[in-house]
Protein backbone atom coordinates (compact mmCIF):
# COMPACT_ATOMS: atom_id res chain seq x y z
CA UNK A 1 0.00 0.00 0.00
CA UNK A 2 1.22 3.34 -0.98
CA UNK A 3 -0.39 6.51 1.15
CA UNK A 4 0.44 10.11 -0.97
CA UNK A 5 -0.25 13.70 -0.40
CA UNK A 6 -2.19 15.15 -3.27
CA UNK A 7 -0.50 18.19 -4.20
CA UNK A 8 -2.96 21.00 -3.98
CA UNK A 9 -3.07 24.93 -5.37
CA UNK A 10 -5.60 27.78 -6.30
CA UNK A 11 -6.72 28.30 -9.96
CA UNK A 12 -6.11 31.76 -10.78
CA UNK A 13 -5.75 31.36 -14.36
CA UNK A 14 -8.42 32.62 -17.31
CA UNK A 15 -10.03 35.34 -14.37
CA UNK A 16 -10.69 32.52 -11.82
CA UNK A 17 -11.70 33.05 -8.20
CA UNK A 18 -12.19 31.00 -5.57
CA UNK A 19 -10.94 27.71 -6.73
CA UNK A 20 -8.90 25.60 -4.82
CA UNK A 21 -7.73 22.01 -7.08
CA UNK A 22 -6.51 18.78 -5.71
CA UNK A 23 -4.17 16.79 -8.94
CA UNK A 24 -4.44 13.31 -8.32
CA UNK A 25 -1.53 10.66 -10.49
CA UNK A 26 -2.20 11.02 -13.93
CA UNK A 27 -3.09 7.34 -15.69
CA UNK A 28 -0.04 6.08 -17.38
CA UNK A 29 -2.02 3.26 -19.78
CA UNK A 30 -3.71 5.85 -21.62
CA UNK A 31 -2.04 8.02 -23.78
CA UNK A 32 -3.17 11.00 -21.31
CA UNK A 33 -6.23 11.08 -18.64
CA UNK A 34 -6.29 13.22 -15.59
CA UNK A 35 -8.09 13.08 -13.10
CA UNK A 36 -8.95 16.46 -10.74
CA UNK A 37 -11.13 17.45 -7.67
CA UNK A 38 -12.21 20.87 -7.63
CA UNK A 39 -13.75 22.72 -4.63
CA UNK A 40 -15.50 26.17 -5.98
CA UNK A 41 -16.82 29.00 -3.24
CA UNK A 42 -20.41 29.93 -3.79
CA UNK A 43 -19.90 32.59 -6.31
CA UNK A 44 -16.48 31.24 -7.40
CA UNK A 45 -15.58 31.28 -10.97
CA UNK A 46 -13.35 28.69 -13.04
CA UNK A 47 -12.94 31.05 -15.69
CA UNK A 48 -13.46 30.46 -19.14
CA UNK A 49 -11.26 28.87 -21.40
CA UNK A 50 -11.24 26.01 -24.75
CA UNK A 51 -10.83 22.64 -23.62
CA UNK A 52 -7.71 21.07 -24.03
CA UNK A 53 -8.75 17.77 -24.46
CA UNK A 54 -12.33 15.82 -24.14
CA UNK A 55 -13.45 16.95 -20.65
CA UNK A 56 -15.98 15.77 -18.10
CA UNK A 57 -17.25 17.59 -15.35
CA UNK A 58 -18.86 15.75 -12.80
CA UNK A 59 -20.64 17.39 -9.72
CA UNK A 60 -20.00 15.70 -6.39
CA UNK A 61 -22.03 18.34 -3.64
CA UNK A 62 -23.55 22.12 -4.25
CA UNK A 63 -24.51 23.67 -7.87
CA UNK A 64 -23.77 25.43 -10.19
CA UNK A 65 -24.31 26.84 -13.53
CA UNK A 66 -22.05 25.83 -16.78
CA UNK A 67 -22.21 27.48 -20.40
CA UNK A 68 -20.79 27.00 -23.65
CA UNK A 69 -19.73 29.51 -26.20
CA UNK A 70 -18.88 26.43 -28.40
CA UNK A 71 -15.24 25.39 -30.17
CA UNK A 72 -15.74 28.79 -32.63
CA UNK A 73 -17.27 31.00 -30.13
CA UNK A 74 -20.83 31.63 -31.47
CA UNK A 75 -23.25 28.78 -29.14
CA UNK A 76 -24.81 30.90 -25.89
CA UNK A 77 -25.59 27.21 -23.88
CA UNK A 78 -26.25 27.72 -20.28
CA UNK A 79 -27.19 25.03 -17.79
CA UNK A 80 -27.70 24.46 -14.31
CA UNK A 81 -26.00 21.76 -13.14
CA UNK A 82 -25.93 19.43 -9.68
CA UNK A 83 -25.01 16.71 -7.61
CA UNK A 84 -25.71 13.39 -10.09
CA UNK A 85 -25.10 15.12 -13.45
CA UNK A 86 -21.83 15.91 -15.02
CA UNK A 87 -21.09 18.44 -18.09
CA UNK A 88 -19.31 16.76 -21.14
CA UNK A 89 -16.75 19.41 -23.01
CA UNK A 90 -15.29 18.39 -27.06
CA UNK A 91 -12.03 19.61 -27.51
CA UNK A 92 -11.90 23.10 -28.15
CA UNK A 93 -15.15 24.09 -26.68
CA UNK A 94 -15.05 27.27 -24.88
CA UNK A 95 -16.17 26.35 -21.24
CA UNK A 96 -16.81 28.14 -17.67
CA UNK A 97 -18.13 26.58 -14.31
CA UNK A 98 -19.43 29.27 -11.32
CA UNK A 99 -20.38 27.92 -8.08
CA UNK A 100 -23.84 29.14 -7.17
CA UNK A 101 -23.22 27.11 -3.99
CA UNK A 102 -19.83 26.12 -2.41
CA UNK A 103 -19.46 23.42 -4.94
CA UNK A 104 -17.34 20.07 -5.14
CA UNK A 105 -16.36 18.04 -8.42
CA UNK A 106 -14.16 16.05 -10.28
CA UNK A 107 -12.71 16.84 -13.83
CA UNK A 108 -11.04 14.40 -15.85
CA UNK A 109 -9.44 15.50 -18.95
CA UNK A 110 -8.18 12.87 -22.00
CA UNK A 111 -6.43 12.45 -25.26
CA UNK A 112 -9.30 9.89 -25.97
CA UNK A 113 -11.75 10.45 -29.30
CA UNK A 114 -15.32 9.80 -28.15
CA UNK A 115 -16.54 8.54 -24.00
CA UNK A 116 -18.55 4.91 -23.69
CA UNK A 117 -21.88 6.32 -22.59
CA UNK A 118 -23.76 3.00 -20.90
CA UNK A 119 -26.20 3.37 -18.33
CA UNK A 120 -25.77 7.71 -18.58
CA UNK A 121 -29.07 9.78 -19.81
CA UNK A 122 -29.05 12.96 -21.87
CA UNK A 123 -30.69 15.77 -19.94
CA UNK A 124 -29.39 18.27 -22.73
CA UNK A 125 -26.98 18.20 -26.21
CA UNK A 126 -26.41 15.94 -29.06
CA UNK A 127 -27.38 12.33 -28.81
CA UNK A 128 -25.39 9.62 -27.11
CA UNK A 129 -22.91 7.78 -29.06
Amino acid sequence: MRIIQLPAREIDRFGSDGVDMDFLPQVLDAERTTVHVARIVAGGLLGEHPATSLQVLAILAGAGVVTSRGVDGAADERWDIEPGQAAVWEPGEIHATTATTDLLAVIVETSADTLAFREHRLLWGPPLD
